[in-house]
């Protein structure tokens, strides 16, 4: 039973980050059971661990439905996110190992050829991979699950502001930066860098809600 509902737990939760259920989408507990050949309470026990991530909330009338942002809430989690971003990168540099560094150094190659080839999709994928073994090398764990629930509530904004025109180069010129930090153990240049790498994300936000909300 209890793989049963790690299970269902697992294909809401992808089919929300994957957008299949946009945001303000009711999820309907009987139909989901049905679906997915489980009971309403598996359904429900589901249901409230997505709350418990933010990525779902019950209404007054007890509807589940997928949570969205507005553009304050949105901003407000990334101004969140690029201070304990900043605290991470500088617990890091002197932290990192250098099989990591090269580890990060091979996918900025990566996402630079995925740029060329306008892979965008395998383009974040492989951003993703940079900032998770930055977080593997700082020793503050709470930061770090903070970080985490907020990138699952960000992720379906965060993944659309690279079509942003211009952004791309932007981004890759901002983890270069980064990397060049961690790689000479600078922690306050590697904290100033992914600041104002998250600062970047957060502008491109505000400056186009309209787009990407």
């Amino acid at each position: 039973m209890a793989n049963t509902g790690e299970r269902v737990y697992e294909v809401i939760r992808q089919r929300i980050l994957d957008q299949v259920y946009v945001p303000s989408q009711t999820l309907v507990e009987s139909a989901l059971a049905e679906e997915l050949g489980v009971s309403r309470n598996t359904i429900k026990t589901a249901l409230m661990k997505l709350v418990n991530e933010k990525l779902v909330e019950i209404k007054t009338n007890k509807s589940a439905i997928v949570k969205s942002l507005n553009i304050d809430e949105a901003v407000h989690l990334l101004e969140i996110r690029e201070r304990l971003e900043g605290l991470i990168a500088y617990d890091a540099a002197s932290k990192i190992s250098h099989e990591d560094l090269d580890k990060i150094s091979g996918y900025l190659e990566e996402m630079r050829d995925y740029l060329n080839q306008n892979m965008l999709k395998d383009y974040s994928a492989t951003n993703d991979k940079i900032h998770h073994l930055i977080y593997n090398a700082c020793s503050n764990t709470e930061a770090i699950d903070i970080i985490k629930s907020i990138r699952v509530q960000l992720r379906r904004y965060n993944k659309r502001t690279i079509l942003i025109s211009g952004r791309s180069d932007e981004s890759i010129t901002e983890h270069e930066a980064i990397y060049k930090a961690l790689r000479l153990r600078n922690p306050e240049e590697a904290e100033k860098s992914m600041r104002r790498h998250i600062a970047n994300v957060r502008n491109v936000l505000k400056d186009n809600y309209h787009v990407l909300f």
